[in-house]
């Protein structure tokens, strides 16, 4: 039962992995894809239409998202994000159909190990175990895939979020003049004989 219990949590553990890699994938900062790339400014130049859609409504990004997972960051021109979405979906499904295997072979060893109650079944899995460790390894993968929808559900909002949010920075300005740092200095209001040191806060955000 240690073991198991061992197992268990080493499993969620992996599972969560998975998910927070693909998390951060997904949610990747465009702040450094932007930098890593530079593109020509050109004055007064308009903002390059979309070949099925006009404007860029962070409204539509999100419901396209919902309607067909990839579909808002095609829209959003994004299309580097739509393989790791994909790829993201088809890791949980593969973990939730061998779980779900798992789980209905041993729910079904266990209902047969209560009913021959003690008699031989010609079954490896169901006599070389207990009904005790049958119950638990039922629960077991039953409880991974419980979890396996829970981060199903929980990937599905992350691609909509994605998307919505990347709709909303579409037309941001983002160039190399962004900065940003802190600086030491001495602060003294009307009230106080002398100066206190502290600390100031400087940004810089597009041209100077």
């Amino acid at each position: 039962m240690t073991n198991l219990l061992s197992n268990t949590i080493k499993n969620r553990i992996s599972y969560l992995r998975y998910f927070l890699l693909l998390v951060a994938f997904l949610g990747s900062s465009e702040f450094a894809f932007n930098q890593s790339v530079e593109t020509p400014e050109k004055p007064n130049a308009m903002p390059p239409s979309h070949r099925y859609f006009t404007g860029h409504n962070p409204v539509k990004a999100m419901w396209m998202s919902a309607a067909l997972p990839g579909l808002g960051q095609y829209y959003n021109r994004k299309y580097w994000k739509i393989p790791i979405v994909y790829t993201g979906f088809a890791t949980l499904a593969y973990f939730s159909i061998l779980n779900k295997q798992q789980y209905i072979k041993y729910r079904d060893a266990y209902a047969t190990k209560i009913t021959l109650d003690g008699q031989l079944a010609n079954d490896p899995v169901i006599d070389n175990y207990s009904s005790t460790q049958l119950l638990s390894l039922r629960e077991y993968y039953q409880g991974n895939l419980e979890l396996n929808y829970i981060l199903f559900g929980a990937f599905y909002l992350l691609q909509i979020v994605d998307a919505t949010v990347d709709a909303h920075f579409y037309d941001f300005d983002i160039n190399d003049n962004l900065s940003i740092g802190i600086d030491p200095i001495l602060y003294q209001n009307k009230n106080q004989i002398y100066a206190a040191p502290g600390l100031q806060l400087r940004w810089t955000l597009g041209n100077p």
